[in-house]
């Protein structure tokens, strides 16, 4: 029997497995996103700069729990807060968690709850989106992010 999905599925996964960032930035103020002008597909690590994450989390629970906004999944305390990709404007979907976006759009609305400090780690590649969404899968499955889900949006 012919699986072409799941001989598509392999070659994605190996090559995800070989990728490598062809950049690196980290993000720490709004008026860092100026560094994405030009970036593509990319990956973003969202985390909270010498918090408390039980803190943190129990904030974002009440926050979510207003339902004033589209919040992104529970899940766990942790330093990581999220992360994410984008294929289509990575500061502008960066600017949707940091500061503030569409209420129904799915994001973390820092602006209404949060008073920390953060940092956002940018990592570009030039891989097909399949493949970009295998190594975001890989990156939260290791980090273990306190919110959002795993898989694409599409599903």
């Amino acid at each position: 029997m012919n699986h072409p999905y799941i001989d598509e599925l392999i070659l994605s996964c190996q090559m995800a497995k070989v990728s490598k960032p062809v950049n690196k930035y980290v993000i720490t103020s709004l008026s860092d996103l100026v560094k994405l002008d030009k970036v593509g597909n990319a990956i973003y690590i969202i985390s909270e700069v010498d918090g408390n994450p039980e803190r943190t989390y129990s904030i974002f629970e009440d926050f979510k729990s207003r339902k004033e906004r589209a919040c992104a999944k529970l899940n766990t305390p942790s330093m990581v807060l999220y992360v994410g990709s984008s294929t289509t404007g990575i500061k502008n979907r960066l600017k949707q968690h940091l500061y503030e976006g569409p209420n129904r759009t799915y994001a973390l609305h820092m602006k209404h709850w949060f008073s920390g400090s953060y940092k956002v780690d940018v990592l570009e590649f030039d891989v097909p989106i399949e493949v970009l969404q295998i190594i975001e899968d890989s990156i939260s499955h290791n980090l273990k992010p306190a919110f959002g889900k795993q898989g694409s949006n599409n599903k």
